[in-house]
């Protein structure tokens, strides 16, 4: 079986615009939670993302998406649901604008990463519920996924073939830098 991380990252344990879900200040990595505050590493670090103006169902959907679950039943800042607490991390971007297609990752979207003051303090942090259905549940055929990794953009990569999810085998090198790229550029990643 194959195991993908994503080839553009920026160190050994995870890339630009990987997405997590933390509560209480905790990111679980024994329960894929589908709701909480939305972290994403960017620039080396682990950060939130500010919620000040411009995020809408549209950006929403797509973090969810990128979580691999089905959409975003509602979303709001950490003032406005406080059932996940705060952190002390930085915010790291904003101004997130997905409105103009359809896209696989946030990163692919209009992002700033020079914000303003305002986003300095927890109380704008981005929380998200996302749908508990999980995009892989209803399958086309020739979906792929990454499933097992740490975050969303690392894993073992599947396949949905004759009805069922299976690995991707590399033998005798038939799956290579190229194959990766392909599949993590049809991933959004």
């Amino acid at each position: 079986a194959l195991v993908l991380s994503s080839i553009l990252k920026s160190n050994a344990e995870t890339g630009n615009g990987a997405l997590r879900l933390i509560r209480d200040n905790q990111y679980s990595d024994t329960q894929a939670w589908s709701s909480g505050i939305v972290q994403i590493y960017y620039g080396g670090s682990w950060g939130n993302i500010c919620d000040d103006f411009y995020f809408s169902s549209d950006e929403a959907d797509v973090t969810c998406h990128q979580l691999g679950y089905t959409g975003s039943s509602s979303f709001g800042t950490t003032s406005s649901i406080t059932q996940y607490g705060t952190d002390g991390n930085a915010t790291l971007i904003e101004d997130v604008s997905c409105s103009l297609g359809t896209y696989l990752t946030l990163l692919q979207c209009s992002v700033d990463d020079q914000y303003s003051t305002e986003c300095s303090n927890d109380n704008l942090d981005l929380v998200l519920n996302c749908y508990t259905t999980r995009i892989w549940d209803s399958p086309y055929r020739g979906q792929i996924r990454l499933t097992g990794g740490k975050y969303s953009n690392q894993g073992l990569l599947e396949i949905y073939c004759n009805g069922e999810w299976g690995t991707i085998c590399q033998d005798s090198g038939s799956f290579g830098f190229l194959e990766a790229i392909t599949s993590c550029s049809q991933l959004g990643y």
